[in-house]
């Protein structure tokens, strides 16, 4: 049976798979390096962390305010595809419950416990922080480090407030490829899938008004299609 085929075989019938052959790691890299913008931080008015099924994303969020990058901190999420099967409260609520144990104060903690996709986050997201009084000028967005140009390319589509009075920084858990993959998010094959998955929808999402336009450059195409061809499917 060729390799990639029996890889799929084993995640489909449950098991955790993260060995990839030499050529699967290098294209998978090249999704990779195109989906995480690794963009600086700065001095902010609210970090906003978006709710999903990795908890190193609350713990970055965390970690941000604990180290005075902002005085707020908003989490936004109720139930999506990765978490609804899992979690019986929502994303917003467990991410909180990370951050209070890391010691962030109640009092500096905004939850929005409606959002189920990232254009929600970002809308959802403006409006809890009007309700609260908050202004922003300067923001940053903590996600998975494969969604940080999508959540971008989002908020640039999505936010309702006037662009060019606020900056935007996304960041995430500072992980590399091969260190991402852990048994509570998922083997190296199924980050494959979804990094075929987020760059479907920077490629579609535009034509629906969900996200600005994003380059996607032919190296970026040729590995999608290789890995696709291989027998991945986008997630």
């Amino acid at each position: 049976m060729n390799y990639h085929r029996l890889v799929l075989l084993l995640l489909h019938t449950g098991h955790y798979v993260k060995a990839m052959d030499d050529e699967t790691e290098k294209r998978a890299k090249v999704l990779w390096d195109y989906l995480c913008l690794r963009r600086p931080l700065e001095k902010s008015d609210v970090i906003i962390g978006l709710g999903c099924h990795d908890l190193r994303v609350a713990e970055r969020s965390a970690q941000l305010f604990l180290d005075g990058w902002a005085p707020y901190l908003l989490f936004t999420g109720y139930l999506g595809n990765q978490t609804a099967d899992v979690w019986t409260r929502p994303e917003a609520e467990v991410f909180r419950d990370v951050a209070l144990a890391m010691g962030v104060p109640e009092n500096r903690i905004l939850l929005e416990t409606a959002a189920t996709n990232t254009g929600e986050n970002i809308r959802f997201s403006y409006q809890t922080l009007r309700n609260n009084g908050v202004p922003v000028r300067k923001l940053i967005l903590v996600q998975q480090p494969f969604m940080e140009r999508r959540v971008e390319a989002t908020f640039l589509q999505q936010w309702p407030g006037p662009l060019k009075n606020t900056h935007c920084i996304v960041t995430s858990p500072d992980l590399d490829m091969s260190s991402y993959p852990i048994p509570a998010v998922g083997s190296t094959q199924q980050l494959i899938c979804c990094m075929l998955g987020a760059v479907e929808r920077i490629r579609d999402y535009p034509e629906k008004g969900f996200q600005v336009k994003q380059e996607i450059p032919p190296e970026v195409l040729k590995a999608y299609h290789w890995l696709l061809d291989t027998g991945y499917t986008p997630q």
